[in-house]
C-alpha cells in the first residue's frame, strides 16, 4: 500500500478562536486578517485556521491529518506541496516511523527542526496513522498499543464571556455540566489575575480543579507571586508562566514552587522537550499532537514517562481531525493526566462530522471507529476551506 496522493485544505472557518474575556477587538495588522489580543504579544486570526491534509494510498484507503497552524496555515501547505510530498510519495503508507523519518531527515541538517516544518510533518505523520489503522480495522489508540481509556476527564479551556460576572457564570455553567476542570487565561497583571483566580475559585467551591495559564506575560519574581497565589487557592497547575525559552526560569520555578508547572504546546520534538525534562522545568508536559504528529507525540509521552512526568495534551486552534487524534493520544498513554477541551472549536468543527465528537457526563468520549474514529462529510467541510491542492505520484 504505497502513498498514491496528497492533497492539502487551508481551513479558515468563520468562527474565531477567542483567547478569553469575550470578543475584543484588539490591534488589527494592516492588510491582514490578523491581530493582537492585548495584551498578548502574539497574533491571532478573525477566523480558526489550520491546514488539513488527505493522504490517498494506491489501495484505496485514505487518512486525515492537520496541522496546528492557526496563523499562515499557507505556510505548512507550502511545505507539504513543495518538499514533504515529493519525500513521500510512492512509498509504503503503513511504515508510519519511516516516513517520519524520511521527512523529518530532509531538512534537519539546514536546521528545520521546529516551527511550521514541523507542523507539516505532523499533518501528514497523522494521516498514515489514519492509514495505517484504518488498514488493520483498529482504532488509532488501539493501533498505537492499546485503549487505555474510553472517556476522557477533561477541563474548560479558558472563560471568554466578556465581564467577571458573566465569565462566573459561565464557569458555573460548565461545572453543572459536568466538567471536572476550568483553566483561566491570565497575563493581565499581578492584581488583576489575582482577582479573576479567587472570584473562580469563590464561585465554583473547592472541589473543582482549577488551572491557569500565564500565557509567558511574567518575569520570575511575579511569577513566584502568582504562584504563591494559586498554591492560596489549590490551582492544579500553572501553565507557561515566562518567556517560552527561559527553560532555566521555569525550572528554578519548578523547585521554587508547590504548584505545577506546565509548559510544552510550543514544542515540536522530543529532541526540544529533553532539556526541559532533564533541567527539571516542566512538572507536566504539554505537547500538542498536531505539532508533534502521532508518531512524535508517542516518543514525547514514553520519555515523560520514563522521568514519572503526567502528560495533559494542548489543544487550541483546532479543527475535529486534530481534536479525534489527540484523544486518541490521550486514550493510549499511561500517564495521562487530563484533556483540554475547547468548547469552541468542537462546537464550530463537529459540524464536519457526520457523527459528532461528544461529551458524557462531563468528559470527552473518545471516538471508536476504524483510524481516528470519524466520518467526514467533505461539502460541509469544504465550505471552509479557501483553497486546495493535490500533489500526485506520476506512473
Amino acid at each position: 500500500m504505497k502513498i498514491a496522493a496528497i492533497t492539502t485544505y487551508v481551513v479558515k472557518a468563520g468562527k474565531r478562536y477567542e483567547i478569553g474575556g469575550g470578543s475584543r477587538d484588539g490591534e488589527a495588522l494592516p492588510d491582514s486578517g490578523y491581530f493582537r489580543f492585548h495584551p498578548y504579544p502574539h497574533l491571532y486570526s478573525q477566523r480558526s485556521e489550520a491546514l488539513v491534509v488527505r493522504v490517498d494510498t494506491t489501495e484505496g484507503v485514505s487518512g486525515w491529518g492537520e496541522a496546528q497552524a492557526p496563523i499562515a496555515p499557507e505556510v505548512a501547505e507550502t511545505i507539504v506541496r513543495l518538499i514533504l510530498a515529493p519525500v513521500v510519495l510512492g512509498r509504503p503508507a503503513v511504515e508510519t516511523n519511516s516516513r517520519y523519518i524520511d521527512m523529518y531527515e530532509a531538512m534537519r541538517v539546514r536546521g528545520h527542526g521546529g516551527g511550521f516544518y514541523v507542523d507539516a510533518i505532523a499533518a501528514i505523520d497523522t494521516a498514515l496513522w489514519d492509514i495505517r489503522a484504518r488498514a488493520a480495522g483498529l482504532s488509532l489508540s488501539t493501533a498505537i498499543g492499546g485503549r487505555l481509556r474510553e472517556r476522557l476527564p477533561c477541563y474548560a479551556s479558558g472563560l471568554r464571556r466578556p465581564t467577571a460576572e458573566e465569565r462566573t457564570e459561565e464557569a458555573k455553567a460548565h461545572v453543572g455540566n459536568g466538567i471536572s476542570g476550568l483553566k483561566l487565561f491570565l497575563g493581565h497583571g499581578l492584581e488583576r489575575d489575582a482577582e479573576a483566580i479567587a472570584l473562580i475559585r469563590a464561585a465554583v467551591g473547592p472541589r473543582v480543579r482549577l488551572f491557569v495559564d500565564a500565557l509567558w506575560r511574567y518575569d520570575y519574581p511575579s511569577a513566584v507571586r502568582l504562584g504563591r497565589i494559586c498554591e492560596q487557592h489549590k490551582v492544579d497547575f500553572l501553565e507557561s508562566p515566562l518567556l517560552p525559552d527561559d527553560i532555566e526560569g521555569h525550572a528554578n520555578l519548578a523547585r521554587e514552587l508547590d504548584v505545577a508547572i506546565a509548559v510544552g504546546e510550543a514544542l515540536r520534538t522530543r529532541f526540544q522537550f529533553t532539556p526541559w525534562l532533564q533541567r527539571g522545568a516542566i512538572d507536566i508536559c504539554q505537547p500538542d499532537v498536531m505539532r508533534n504528529g502521532v508518531s512524535e507525540a508517542c516518543k514525547i509521552a514514553v520519555l515523560a514517562e520514563s522521568l514519572n512526568k503526567p502528560v495533559a495534551y494542548h489543544t487550541g486552534c483546532t479543527t475535529a481531525i486534530g481534536l479525534a487524534a489527540t484523544y486518541h493520544l490521550a486514550a493510549a498513554i499511561p500517564n495521562f493526566y487530563i484533556q483540554e477541551y475547547q468548547p469552541v472549536m468542537l462546537d464550530t468543527f463537529n459540524a464536519w462530522l457526520k457523527e459528532p465528537i461528544r461529551l458524557s457526563g462531563g468528559e470527552i468520549v473518545v471516538p471508536s471507529g476504524p483510524g481516528l474514529g470519524i466520518e467526514l462529510d467533505e461539502e460541509r467541510m469544504r465550505r471552509d476551506v479557501v483553497s486546495m491542492s493535490t500533489v500526485t505520484l506520476k506512473s
